[in-house]
């Protein structure tokens, strides 16, 4: 068994696990270990299925369960027939998880050690094909520029070598998240322009791609480095976590603002408008007690223990900021003038666009109306068209086809005249049954009639008789 476990672990090694040089055996193997093998394999094997399962194990027992009927059920899809659930993974035994993972190994395709650290689906084909096409150019030789031809002249040239520079640009995120706005996903489907026509120059596409890139995946391996330094440790979820995190930056954004207001008004050193700083403040805090409602009980505890009432802050902050020189208000109350203005000459647009909307779509039905009316008369017109083509195409060949249609009539009278006698003779034979069948019904009236007659008759004289009698 040794010997298929070394086998086992370096096969794991050559798909992306990190396998301890001191581990030597499956026997060492732990939970977090097994979870990442298993997910390691099911991505070379199937990248589709393998890439929507995390290789990191969370901390809470529901979000293990998840992961471990998830990975059972992917193991079953790739046609494990032994027994496996989430109790494999959770609570393992070596026999077991010897046998999954040598499923697992013979499942890998051939030469997956070359894949093995290769993003799956198609950036291995673009990735492959970005190799083969660097490796052409590289095999070819060098020539002087006077020895060029047109073509090489053209791609090898310095006239198109330009300065790697990248600029900002916008891209859409992940539309499925429950937490964006319809707004903003509505602006991403509807309006938000394509990555070419974003930058003003063309040859600055491909360093902004590649800087955009970059900065993602960055971002993405420090997030994934801090999660395991301290995330885990920390015992939160990551929102509990990023919650956290974005409420110390807060606290230190309000103690730095409120240390410089508070040296501006002992110094007397003109600083900014006392509002424009209230107003900060307070959104700093407004977002401060609205994330204050997230979080696990450790994280309220703590905001409990070691911060100050958010009203109590601010009204601080406010002392802080009234004690500043106050500016002439001169200007803002112009800017204010001139503000109110613009917003009712806007309001009044508004009301103009409205009705013009408003008498747009009016005048859109009755188009729609007459449209439909125009539509019915064109169908109308299209089947008289029709006929009168039939027509007009059988004019070239009158005689042949005044032929056809009289042989076309004689036939059309001939079967008339045949189906007139099959129901000249199904005629007869029913008019004969419906004599019969009245007939029928004629004696069975009279029948019906006289034995009435003859029971009343036997009723009267029955009564005579007992009346004689008496």
């Amino acid at each position: 068994m040794e010997e298929v476990d070394r086998i086992l672990i370096h096969s794991l090694r050559t798909c992306g696990t990190e396998v301890p040089e001191e581990v030597q055996s499956l026997r060492q193997f732990n939970t977090e270990l097994i979870v990442e093998a298993v997910v390691r394999c099911l991505r070379v094997i199937n990248p589709s299925a393998g890439s929507n399962l995390s290789h990191i194990l969370p901390p809470g027992m529901s979000a293990r369960f998840r992961i471990g009927t998830s990975l059972a059920q992917a193991c079953q899809d790739l046609g494990y027939t032994g027994e496996v659930g989430y109790q494999t993974f959770l609570y393992s035994s070596e026999p077991d998880i010897r046998a999954l993972l040598i499923f697992l190994a013979e499942k890998l395709p051939r030469h997956s050690h070359e894949d093995a650290h290769q993003p799956a689906g198609k950036s291995v084909v673009l990735q492959r094909e970005i190799a083969t096409k660097i490796k052409q150019q590289l095999s070819l030789p060098w020539l002087p520029p006077s020895c060029r031809t047109a073509a090489a002249k053209r791609s090898q040239s310095l006239c198109r070598l330009h300065r790697f520079h990248a600029q900002p640009l916008s891209l859409a995120g992940d539309s499925s998240s429950k937490s964006i706005p319809p707004e903003r996903r509505e602006y991403w489907v509807k309006y938000l322009p394509v990555v070419s026509t974003q930058l003003p120059h063309a040859y600055s596409l491909a360093a902004s791609l590649l800087e955009r890139n970059t900065s993602d995946l960055s971002a993405v391996q420090e997030w994934e480095a801090e999660w395991k330094s301290q995330g885990l440790a920390s015992r939160l979820s990551p929102e509990e976590y990023r919650s956290r995190k974005r409420q110390r930056l807060q606290k230190r954004i309000q103690d730095q603002l409120c240390r410089c207001s508070q040296q501006l008004a002992e110094n007397h050193v003109p600083g900014p408008s006392t509002q424009d700083l209230v107003d900060m403040l307070k959104a700093f805090t407004v977002e401060g007690a609205a994330d204050q409602n997230k979080g696990s009980r450790f994280t309220h505890a703590q905001k409990f223990t070691h911060q100050q009432d958010p009203q109590v802050l601010t009204e601080q902050m406010q002392r802080a900021a009234e004690s500043l020189p106050k500016k002439d208000t001169q200007d803002a109350q112009e800017e204010l003038t001139s503000l109110q203005q613009q917003i009712e000459h806007m309001e009044q647009d508004i009301l103009a666009l409205s009705e013009n909307t408003k008498l747009l779509h009016l005048t859109i039905s009755q188009v729609e109306e007459e449209a439909d009316k125009l539509q019915q008369h064109c169908d109308e017109k299209e089947k008289v068209v029709k006929v009168k083509k039939r027509a007009v195409e059988l004019l070239p060949d009158a005689e042949n086809n005044l032929a056809k249609l009289q042989a076309m009539v004689d036939s059309s009278t001939q079967r008339m005249a045949n189906l007139a006698g099959q129901w000249e003779s199904h005629r007869v034979r029913l008019a004969d049954e419906h004599r019969e069948l009245r007939k029928l019904q004629q004696e069975k009236e009279v029948c019906d009639t006289l034995h009435r007659w003859y029971l009343k008759g036997y009723s009267h004289l029955r009564l005579l008789w007992y009346i004689h009698r008496g």
